[in-house]
């Protein structure tokens, strides 16, 4: 893990105890989703927040002004960053919480590669299937189309990949025959 990410975790995860305490997770969970969105979708705002030359009082007070509406122990939480030169980490402290959240809820995501878009009841098979596979309750299916594949799919989950493709099984079939 990268140092990074290793601070990002470490925060992340005092974040989620912190939410569980107060049970508020579902709350904490959607309020840092619209930070994040925020965030992601202006730079010129992260570039300020994240910009060593503005004071921590200025960078504090843009966050109280744009999150206002956000719930108190977030708001403390963001000006804690500031005050420890870590607001360069919020985003990634915000997909390592929401990672938390969705593995205590028993939720993965799994990225589909198949020829053609899935249908909805493809989606939900594959979802079961594979998420009992998985010890999980639920998994979030993200469909790629990728021609390469001739036909089936390939199934990427964390850091597991099944590959039940007609490209992997010729390739497997020509393996055997050369042998």
């Amino acid at each position: 893990m990268s140092k990074d990410l290793e601070v990002a975790n470490r925060y992340a995860v005092a974040l989620f105890e912190v939410a569980k305490d107060k049970q508020m997770t579902d709350q904490f969970d959607a309020e840092l989703a619209i930070v994040k969105e925020s965030l992601d979708q202006s730079d010129d705002f992260r570039s300020l927040i994240e910009n060593p030359t503005i004071t921590i009082e200025a960078k504090k007070q843009m966050l109280a002004t744009v999150f206002g509406g956000i719930t108190p122990v977030l708001q403390d939480f963001m000006s804690l960053l500031v005050d420890r030169g870590r607001e360069d980490y919020l985003v990634t402290i915000i997909d390592q919480y929401l990672k938390k959240v969705k593995d205590a809820r028993g939720i993965a995501d799994a990225e589909v590669y198949s020829v053609v878009p899935l249908s909805k009841a493809e989606e939900a098979e594959l979802s079961k299937a594979f998420a009992a596979k998985m010890s999980k309750n639920e998994l979030n299916i993200h469909n790629h189309i990728d021609p390469s594949l001739l036909g089936g799919v390939r199934v990427v989950i964390g850091n597991r990949i099944y590959d039940g493709s007609l490209k992997s099984k010729l390739r497997d079939l020509e393996r055997q025959i050369k042998l």
